[in-house]
């Protein structure tokens, strides 16, 4: 069997140097990596990927950041969906995921450095993205490679996303198109993320645009027996609302549930995400799809790229 010595011998370099140029360690020139390479191939060699660790001081796997918060957030279905891309590139690299989750941003600090420290994890992707983010500040600092999912909020910073502010727009233009909706109610988490600031952008300009009637309403983080009497009393005051736009189909299935069984009227519904189309379900509610998984294996390929900054996933509006 071909070793990483036997290439080490046979391109005139040491063993460390044969190792980071077979795991494309920018450390080495691309013309030393590119010939140690084909020397490799020449030779069959085949990797050892359990010895990884031992050869090149980094672990064979990648750090999956969850966004700070309750840790129910990884049952999320968009969440177990972006980790389904990210598992399928990272098979197609031998290579495996960890998960950094903890319930404040100090505790996802310390298991973020965890990670690095200890077990030799030095490739992340973030699943959110956050002005000045601790996180984010670690990682840099540690001099790790790192990749956002959701807007860049430095210079330089690699990323995964959708366009959420030209979703937002084409949502609310859809429900003009295909309802005739002329009051649309916008609903958000309280503490809003940036991927619903953008939504609500392009829902804000599309009405501007169109000459319709907007409302905002942001859901309280508190319990649901509360939540549903404080959505329910917004509604059942205005009668006129004739289209509904969520920020996400969690949020989407609650006030859909309220207007049929608690109002007893069907307003068109346009949610972003699919993951409750089964509860979702009616002529006049829609989905915008974002294509999660496709974001996750975006993701890898980012991360491992020399060359791309970025990736944008193009979304659909569709019924189930």
């Amino acid at each position: 069997m071909v070793t990483i010595r036997d290439i080490a011998e046979r391109a005139a370099v040491s063993v460390s140097t044969a190792s980071r140029a077979l795991n494309n360690n920018p450390r080495i020139s691309r013309e030393t990596r590119l010939r140690i390479q084909s020397i490799a191939t020449e030779m069959g060699y085949q990797p050892n990927y359990n010895a990884k660790t031992l050869t090149n001081g980094e672990a064979n796997a990648v750090g999956v950041i969850f966004p700070p918060g309750d840790m129910s957030t990884a049952a999320n279905p968009f969440f177990v969906n972006l980790l389904m891309g990210i598992n399928t590139q990272l098979r197609l690299r031998n290579a495996v995921l960890s998960v950094a989750i903890a319930n404040t941003t100090e505790e996802l600090v310390k298991n973020v450095l965890a990670l690095i420290s200890q077990s030799l994890i030095h490739h992340f992707i973030l699943l959110y993205s956050k002005v000045n983010d601790p996180v984010v500040e670690l990682l840099k600092s540690q001099g790790v490679q790192y990749v956002l999912v959701g807007d860049p909020t430095q210079d330089n910073e690699r990323y995964v996303n959708n366009n959420n502010r030209l979703a937002g727009a084409k949502a609310l233009e859809y429900l003009n198109r295909h309802f005739n909706s002329r009051h649309v109610l916008f609903v958000e988490s309280e503490v809003e993320q940036g991927f619903e600031k953008q939504r609500r952008l392009g829902f804000e300009s599309a009405t501007q645009k169109l000459g319709i009637k907007r409302e905002l309403l942001k859901l309280p983080n508190r319990a649901m027996q509360y939540l549903d009497q404080a959505v329910a009393q917004y509604l059942a005051n205005r009668r006129d609302i004739d289209g509904i736009m969520t920020t996400d189909d969690l949020i989407g299935m609650t006030v859909y549930q309220l207007t049929r069984q608690q109002l007893n009227r069907q307003v068109p519904l346009i949610s972003f995400n699919k993951s409750q189309s089964n509860i979702l379900i009616g002529d006049q509610v829609r989905f915008v799809e974002l294509y999660p998984q496709h974001m996750g294996e975006a993701a890898v390929r980012v991360l491992f790229s020399e060359t791309k900054q970025f990736e944008m996933i193009p979304f659909t509006i569709e019924k189930v």
